[in-house]
C-alpha cells in the first residue's frame, strides 16, 4: 500500500472512505464505549454544532461527487456507502488528488451540487422529512458561503426568488409544533436566515417582517425551559440564542440611513410580546430586547461612530439613532424593572445599555431644558447606575430624563398610565413610581396635557386599586394646574357622552376643590360666566356645575333649577354620579350649600336610584347641605328626608346603610328641640330597623344604628329604651319596644317579616325570635291570628342555615301549644338567651 503524499491535508480526505471495522475487543459487548451514532447527511455539511458556517472539507468532498447529490433521495442511498467501489486504490487516490488539488473546480462542483439539491427539494414532495429539511438549510448555507467567499459568479437574488427560499423556510417554521422542541430545525432555520441576510440582503426585501413573526411565534410560545427534561435544555438555550444573531444581521446589513427604521420594526413587535400575559413569552421577549441592546451599543459605538467621523460636515448625525418607539420601550422596561423575578434583572441590563447609547449619542443635540434637567439630576445618575439593581423606576427615569426628547417623555407617561388598569402588583407599583418622576417635575414631563388627559379618561374606569387611584388623582391635580386658558375652555366645552369613560376625568377633577378652583378662575378671566352659559342642554352639565361653584353668582341667576334637573335625571348612571360628585364638592361651602336647596327634591329622588354609587354620593351631598344650613331651613327638609332614608337602612350596600343611618341621626338631632309632631311617626318607624341593624355584621353599621337609636329614643322621650341602647343590651330592646308600644305590635310584626329573607343569618335569627316574642304581646290572640304567624314562620323552616330552621321549628311548636301553662317558662328562656 503506497504512502499518502506528505502534503495531503486532512480537509481533502473524501468522506466516502470506508473505515476498518473495529476489533471484537473494541465492541460494546466487551465492555468498551458504545459506538457513535452515524452522522446524518445534513450534519456532514454543517461545520459544527451551533455554527452557521459549513466546513470546507465537507464542501470539497461533496463537490467531488455531484452526481451522488443530484436529488434528495440520492443523499440517503445506502448503496453509496456500502459499495465495494468505495474502497480506495492507489490509482483512485491519484485521480482524486488531482481533482481535489484544484480548489476552484471543487468549489464550483459544491455550488452546482447545492443548487441541484435545493431545486429538487423545493419542487419535491418530501419536504416534511426532518433530515431533508435540515439538508435543505445546510445546502442554502453552503451555497451562500461558496458564492461569497470563493467569488463564484451567481445571481443569488434571482436564485432565491425563483426557488422561493425565504417562503419555504417560513412555511417550514409555521409547521413546527408550538408545544414541543424536539429537533434543531428552528435553531438552524434562524442561522440560515442570518446567513442569507449577510450574503444576499435583497433576498429578504419585503419579507423581513413575516420572517421575524414566524420565528417569534415558533420560539416564544414553547413551554418553559424548566418544564422540559434536563437533557433537552441545552437545545432550548441554543434555539433561543439563535434569534439574536439573526436580528443583529437584519440591522447590520441594512443601509446606515435605515438603521433606525429597522430597529423600530424589530422592537415594535418584541414590545408587543414583552407585554404578554404569559410570563414565559414575556421573559423571552425582554431577553431578546436586552441582547439586541447589547448589539446596538457595540454597533453604534463602532460602525456608526466611524461613519460619523468620516461625515463630520454632514447635516444629519446618525449617532442620534432616533427610534420612535424608544419612549414606549423605556417605559415598559422601567415598569418591569420593579419586579422581583428574572425579567426585572434582564430589563435592568437593557436599561443600562440604552442609557449608554442615548447619553453618548445625544450629547450634541440636547436642548436647554434637557441640559438643565440632566444637570439637576446628575448626582442621582451617578449614584443610580452603579447600583442600578437597588434603584426605583422613578430614580432610573429621572437619570434618563435629561437625554429624552419631549415625545419620548410623553410616551413613557402614557405607557405608565396604560399599565395601571390591568397588570401585576409589581407592575402597578412600577407604573406609580414612574409617574412620581413626572409629579416631581411636572413642567418638564407633562408637556402635552390634552393627550395625557385623554389617556387618563380612557383608562380611569379600569383602575381600581387604591394606590393607583391616589397616584392618578395627584397627576390630575398637576395637569389641571398646568392647563392653559385655551385648554380649560376646550375642556369645559367638552360634551360628555353617556358612557362612564368619557366622564371619568371630570369625576375626579370635580371632586378636587383645588383643581375645580383653578379651572373656574381661568374661565372667569377669559369670559364672563353669565354670557358663556347661554344654551342650557343636558350636555352642558359641566358648565352649569362651574356656574354653581361660583360664590358671586346671585340667587336670581341660579334660581331656575332646570339647569341641574336636566342631568340629575340623566338616563346614564355615570352622568348622574358625576353631577352629584360635583355637587358634593361645591356643597362644602355654606353659601353654595344654600344654593343647592333649589334642587333638593331632585337629590332626594336620587336616593331611590338603583345604582349604589349614585345613592351614596347623594347621601354625602345631603349631609353637607343639612350640616351647613340654618336649623329653621333644616326643619323644613327634615320630615321629607327622614322618610326617604328609612328604606335605605336595609340597602344591600353596607356603606349606604351606614351613611343613611348617620344622616337620619343628624336629621333627628337637628330638630330635636322642636320635636315636630309630623316627624314623630317617622322616628317611631325607625326604632325596629335600628334595633335589628344593631346586630349587623358590619361593625360600622351596628355602631351607627346604636347611636341613632339613642337619639331616636331621646326624641321620643323613652328613657328606658335610651338606657338599653346606650348600654347595648340588645336582647332586652325588642321586649322593651313591645311592652311600651302595645298599640304598635301589629306594625312591628309587619316590619319584622322582611328580615326573615335578609342575606345575613344573624338578622334572620333575630327576626324569628322577635316574631315569636311579638306573638305573646299581640292583642289579637285568636286562633286565626296565631295560624297567620305560624304560616309566616314556616318559610324559615326551609332556610339554608340549620340554626334558623331549628329556631323556627321550636317557635312554631311553642305557638301551637301556647295554651299549655308550663310552656311559659320555656318560652321566656328561649327569647332571653
Amino acid at each position: 500500500m503506497p504512502q499518502p503524499p506528505a502534503h495531503r491535508s486532512r480537509r481533502f480526505i473524501l468522506k466516502g472512505r470506508v473505515r476498518k471495522p473495529k476489533s471484537p475487543s473494541e465492541s460494546d459487548e466487551e465492555g468498551g464505549m458504545p459506538p457513535k451514532k452515524p452522522r446524518l447527511a445534513w450534519q456532514e455539511t454543517w461545520s459544527s454544532e451551533g455554527s452557521s458556517r459549513p466546513a470546507e472539507d465537507s464542501l470539497l468532498a461533496e463537490g467531488s461527487s455531484p452526481a451522488a447529490e443530484s436529488s434528495p433521495a440520492a443523499e440517503s442511498s445506502p448503496a453509496a456507502e456500502s459499495s465495494p467501489a468505495a474502497e480506495s486504490s492507489p490509482a483512485a487516490d491519484s485521480k482524486d488528488e488531482s481533482q481535489l488539488l484544484d480548489p476552484n473546480k471543487a468549489w464550483k462542483l459544491c455550488k452546482d451540487s447545492a443548487m441541484e439539491f435545493i431545486e429538487a427539494y423545493v419542487s419535491g414532495t418530501e419536504k416534511d422529512k426532518e433530515e431533508q429539511k435540515m439538508l435543505f438549510l445546510s445546502k442554502i448555507c453552503a451555497l451562500c458561503r461558496t458564492v461569497s467567499e470563493k467569488g463564484l459568479t451567481l445571481d443569488l437574488h434571482a436564485f432565491c426568488r425563483k426557488n422561493k427560499l425565504v417562503e419555504n423556510i417560513m412555511a417550514l417554521l409555521e409547521k413546527e409544533p408550538m408545544d414541543s422542541l424536539n429537533t434543531e430545525f428552528r435553531q438552524k432555520a434562524m442561522e440560515t436566515i442570518a446567513i442569507l441576510s449577510n450574503t444576499v440582503v435583497t433576498a429578504l426585501e419585503g419579507k423581513k417582517e413575516s420572517l421575524r413573526n414566524a420565528c417569534y411565534r415558533s420560539v416564544f410560545f414553547l413551554p418553559p425551559e424548566s418544564d422540559v427534561p434536563e437533557t433537552e435544555r441545552a437545545l432550548y438555550t441554543k434555539t433561543m440564542n439563535a434569534m439574536d444573531p439573526m436580528l443583529a444581521a437584519f440591522v447590520r446589513n441594512c443601509p446606515t440611513a435605515s438603521v433606525s427604521a429597522e430597529l423600530q420594526n424589530i422592537l415594535e413587535v418584541l414590545l408587543d410580546f414583552a407585554g404578554s400575559r404569559n410570563s414565559t413569552v414575556r421573559e423571552r421577549a425582554v431577553t431578546r430586547i436586552e441582547r439586541l441592546s447589547d448589539f446596538i451599543l457595540s454597533y453604534f459605538v463602532a460602525d456608526i461612530s466611524d461613519y460619523n467621523e468620516k461625515h463630520k460636515d454632514s447635516h444629519d448625525d446618525p449617532r442620534e439613532l432616533y427610534i420612535p418607539i424608544l419612549g414606549q420601550l423605556l417605559g415598559h422596561l422601567f415598569i418591569v424593572s420593579c419586579g422581583i423575578d428574572s425579567i426585572s434583572c434582564t430589563a435592568l441590563g437593557a436599561l443600562f445599555r440604552f442609557y449608554e447609547i442615548i447619553s453618548d449619542g445625544r450629547e450634541c443635540s440636547l436642548t436647554k431644558d434637557m441640559e438643565n434637567y440632566a444637570e439637576t439630576h446628575k448626582s442621582l445618575k451617578d449614584a443610580t447606575f452603579p447600583l442600578i439593581v437597588m434603584s426605583f423606576p422613578c430614580e432610573i427615569a429621572e437619570a434618563f430624563g435629561g437625554f429624552l426628547f419631549p415625545s419620548e417623555r410623553l410616551d413613557i407617561i402614557l405607557t405608565a398610565l396604560e399599565a395601571l388598569p390591568d397588570s401585576s402588583i409589581h407592575e402597578k407599583k412600577g407604573a406609580c413610581s414612574l409617574l412620581d418622576a413626572a409629579l416631581d417635575d411636572p413642567d418638564y414631563w407633562l408637556t402635552d396635557v390634552p393627550t395625557i388627559m385623554e389617556c387618563i379618561r380612557k383608562n380611569l374606569d379600569s383602575i381600581h386599586t387604591a394606590s393607583a387611584r391616589r397616584c392618578l388623582d395627584s397627576l390630575l391635580l398637576q395637569l389641571t394646574n398646568l392647563m392653559s386658558r385655551e385648554e380649560v375652555k376646550n375642556l369645559l366645552q367638552f360634551s360628555p357622552p353617556s358612557d362612564s369613560t368619557a366622564l371619568g376625568m371630570w369625576e375626579v377633577v370635580l371632586a378636587m376643590p383645588q383643581a375645580l378652583e383653578k379651572v373656574l378662575n381661568v374661565l372667569l378671566e377669559d369670559l364672563p360666566l353669565r354670557n358663556w352659559c347661554t344654551a342650557v342642554t343636558e350636555d352642558t352639565c359641566i358648565r352649569r356645575l362651574a356656574m354653581l361653584a361660583q360664590n358671586h353668582v346671585s340667587e336670581e341667576e341660579f334660581g331656575n333649577p332646570v339647569h341641574l334637573q336636566s342631568y340629575l335625571k340623566h338616563p346614564s348612571p355615570a352622568m348622574r354620579l358625576m353631577a352629584l360628585k360635583g355637587l358634593s364638592t361645591v356643597s362644602e361651602s355654606p353659601e353654595k350649600a344654600r344654593k343647592i336647596q333649589v334642587v333638593l327634591p331632585d337629590i332626594l329622588e336620587a336616593l331611590q336610584d338603583t345604582n349604589a354609587d349614585v345613592v351614596l354620593k347623594a347621601l354625602l351631598v345631603l349631609r353637607n347641605v343639612m350640616a351647613r344650613v340654618e336649623r329653621r331651613e333644616a326643619g323644613r327638609t327634615a320630615l321629607q328626608l327622614a322618610e326617604k332614608l328609612l328604606p335605605l337602612f336595609d340597602h344591600e350596600s353596607s356603606q349606604v346603610r351606614e351613611h343613611s343611618i348617620c344622616l337620619f341621626q343628624a336629621v333627628t338631632e337637628a330638630v330635636l328641640r322642636q320635636r315636630k309632631r309630623a316627624l314623630k311617626r317617622t322616628v317611631h318607624s325607625s326604632l325596629l330597623p335600628l334595633y335589628f341593624r344593631m346586630r349587623d355584621q358590619s361593625e360600622s353599621v351596628a355602631k351607627a344604628s346604636g347611636e341613632a337609636l339613642v337619639v331616636a329614643a331621646e326624641f321620643l322621650r323613652r328613657k328606658e329604651l335610651k338606657h338599653l341602647a346606650q348600654t347595648k343590651q340588645t336582647c332586652r330592646i325588642g321586649e322593651c319596644l313591645l311592652q311600651q308600644d302595645g298599640g304598635r305590635v301589629e306594625e312591628y310584626l309587619q316590619q319584622s317579616q322582611p328580615y326573615l329573607q335578609d342575606s345575613q343569618t344573624v338578622l334572620r335569627l333575630e327576626a324569628v325570635r322577635f316574631i315569636g316574642l311579638a306573638a305573646r304581646y299581640s292583642g289579637d290572640q285568636s286562633e286565626e291570628k296565631q295560624n297567620e304567624i305560624i304560616s309566616v314562620l314556616r318559610s324559615s323552616g326551609k332556610d339554608v342555615e340549620p340554626m334558623v330552621r331549628c329556631l323556627a321549628a321550636q317557635t312554631i311548636m311553642i305557638l301551637a301549644s301556647r295554651r299549655n301553662r308550663t310552656s311559659g317558662r320555656r318560652f321566656r328562656q328561649l327569647w332571653c338567651c
